[in-house]
């Protein structure tokens, strides 16, 4: 992910950190997506490579992309009740971040 912002105004100098703030805003305490299966690196298998739901990522960046996918909620909404979305996802431009 390359995008330096958050729809929610969040702005930082690299890709990695606003994927950091997108699994803070997504991803519950207990790793357990709305499919009912825990999602977190698997440390065990291949480390930054595989998820205990039994993905393995085929490259850097997969295993993080896999995670967001299975707990962002359709309507982007974070467990701070606000929208959040990397600029440039689904739409959203850094213009027009916080007014949707």
């Amino acid at each position: 992910m390359s995008e330096r912002a958050c729809s929610c105004g969040f702005a930082v100098s690299s890709g990695d950190e606003v994927t950091d703030h997108l699994g803070e805003m997504f991803i519950p305490a207990d790793d357990i997506a709305a499919d009912g299966v825990r999602h977190a690196e698997d440390g065990r298998e291949a480390p930054g490579r595989a998820c205990l739901c039994g993905f393995t990522s085929p490259g850097a960046g997969a295993l993080d992309e896999h995670l967001l996918t299975v707990f962002t909620p359709t309507d982007e909404t974070g467990r701070d009740g606000r929208r959040h979305a990397a600029c440039g996802e689904t739409g959203v431009s850094c213009e027009s971040r916080g007014r949707r």
